[in-house]
């Protein structure tokens, strides 16, 4: 049986560890020194056993952290973030993240916050905006990342792309799915919204 805070200690570790050795991660926000694991109940969603049962065997920089957050997704508090009349049944059911260090999150802290997003295959992560400055980091999978005014690429393990504070932008993947990590800074508070990408 799993230790739970082994595994999340587990986790933390090896984030920190890819934070202090990737330039940018840690020049988008420092590393706090002030994380504390606090006591929140898991909630599953659809996309749980996907990432659950969604194993890296290869050697490469991103895939022990993708194992560990594996094997951490039963015991964390996922959320979804819209509800169905704003991106449809279908897309929720594709899709899942979960605060793991933040203001609410499984390791508090109010320096920044941190989100593992799952997207399935085959699946459009309408455009969308918040306040937070944002960098998401690729662990595994790809997708094509869209934002206004920038030019759209297809993001892959370690890449990263920064949104702007209420910079609209999409995610769509094709036959993989991703994870990534979703790091907000200045604005912390879990609100983003669906826009009409025309009406900017």
């Amino acid at each position: 049986m799993i230790e739970k805070k082994s595994i999340f200690d587990e986790v933390i570790n090896e984030i920190h560890n890819l934070w202090v050795n990737n330039l940018e991660l840690s020049n988008f926000v420092k590393w706090p020194k002030d994380l504390c694991l606090s006591k929140i109940k898991s909630n599953k969603v659809e996309v749980t056993n996907k990432l659950s049962k969604w194993k890296r065997k290869d050697h490469s920089s991103t895939s022990k952290i993708h194992n560990l957050i594996s094997t951490l997704s039963p015991y964390v508090n996922w959320e979804k973030g819209y509800d169905e009349k704003e991106v449809g049944k279908k897309f929720l059911k594709k899709y899942g993240f979960f605060e793991l260090i933040g203001p609410t999150g499984h390791f508090l802290t109010s320096k920044m916050g941190l989100y593992v997003n799952f997207l399935d295959s085959d699946t459009c992560y309408p455009w969308h905006n918040h306040e937070a400055e944002e960098l998401y980091f690729v662990i595994s999978g790809e997708a094509k990342f869209e934002s206004k005014n920038e030019k759209s690429e297809i993001l892959k393990s370690t890449n990263t792309r920064f949104h702007k504070s209420y910079q609209p932008h999409s995610i769509t993947t094709t036959n993989e799915k991703i994870l990534t990590f979703v790091i907000w800074k200045n604005k912390y508070e879990n609100i983003s919204k669906i826009v009409n990408y025309k009406n900017f």
